[in-house]
């Protein structure tokens, strides 16, 4: 009998898939279920981790091509186009971003930390709204021009608990 299990890598692939496709309804089914289901394999973290990966090896590239020295930045955005900083992020979303920062800089286990802080004991709303970042700030970066430095992640509605504008978040 054929295994059904599909490896996190392939997981993550296909979702990044459906996200740069535009099909909406299938993505959304996708988000749900990756998301509802905590003990089936591959691991909701595990997936996480890929398109955590996948998000820093191509920053890494980017600041390779580019020559860039200064320490790692993100500059986190809300619905309106506002800055925001991480501390006004939803936990789960503001721990991706601070995993994402670990992983650019090497630090695997603040990586890891911050994967599990996003992934382990959390309800289907914020392991959907992690997910959801994951993917459109990964769809986000390899859509844009080589040269554009440094990444601006784009915040969803409801990742942002309370509103305010302030200077770009550094991270690093």
């Amino acid at each position: 009998m054929k295994s059904s299990r599909r490896p996190a890598t392939t997981v993550a692939r296909d979702l990044l898939s459906l996200t740069r496709s535009g099909e909406a309804d299938r993505l959304a089914t996708a988000l749900v279920s990756t998301a509802s289901s905590p003990h089936c394999e591959p691991a909701f973290g595990d997936i996480v981790e890929r398109l955590v990966d996948t998000f820093s090896l191509a920053t890494k590239d980017r600041r390779r091509s580019l020559n860039i020295q200064e320490p790692f930045r993100l500059r986190l955005r809300d619905p309106a186009g506002a800055t925001v900083p991480p501390d006004r992020l939803d936990p789960g979303v503001r721990a991706i971003a601070r995993a994402i920062a670990a992983n650019i800089r090497d630090d695997r286990a603040a990586c890891a930390d911050g994967i599990d802080e996003a992934c382990e004991n959390t309800d289907l709303a914020q392991r959907i709204r992690v997910l959801a970042h994951c993917l459109v700030w990964t769809t986000d970066l390899l859509r844009t021009d080589d040269t554009s430095y440094p990444p601006v992640l784009s915040c969803l509605k409801g990742s942002t608990p309370r509103s305010s504008t302030v200077d770009i978040a550094r991270f690093g």
